[in-house]
């Protein structure tokens, strides 16, 4: 009987692992390609649209590169657990100003537009899709290039 129990409970863990993966691969698939910004609000105050308009995303696999003006800011990797909610995602920058540090955020995709939001590097993840004043919080649209 005991063995039986055992037997289950690895099963179970093996599925939502199985789940778990899946969820991952679909959402990597999706941020795939390049992205052009459409908002962006940091600590309460929205950017003009303006300057946003020169600032594209570029993800292949699990690296992504920021450019303005065609002009690389920053690269790095991210890791993604789309099990939570909301959905989370981690980034490290490989270069730029903030080289080496880590980035929390949580995110939502569909297949034309994603939303992120982050946290200043080593504070707590974001809960919620906002950018208070004084939160420190960065909160992105992306829509995807045709």
């Amino acid at each position: 009987m005991r063995c039986f129990g055992l037997t289950t409970s690895i099963v179970i863990v093996l599925i939502v692992a199985a789940a778990s993966d899946e969820a991952v691969k679909r959402d990597r698939e999706r941020f795939q390609g390049t992205w052009s910004l459409t908002s962006l609000e940091r600590d309460g105050k929205k950017a003009p649209v303006e300057e946003l308009k020169s600032v594209k995303l570029t993800i292949k696999d699990d690296k992504f590169v920021l450019c303005k003006d065609s002009v690389v800011t920053s690269e790095g990797t991210f890791v993604l657990d789309p099990t939570k909610k909301p959905k989370e995602i981690d980034e490290t920058l490989t270069a730029g100003p903030n080289r080496g540090k880590v980035f929390k955020a949580i995110y939502e995709i569909d297949e034309t537009r994603h939303t992120i939001c982050f946290a200043a590097a080593g504070q707590e993840r974001p809960t919620e899709f906002s950018s208070k004043p004084g939160s420190g919080r960065v909160l992105q649209v992306w829509q995807r290039e045709k």
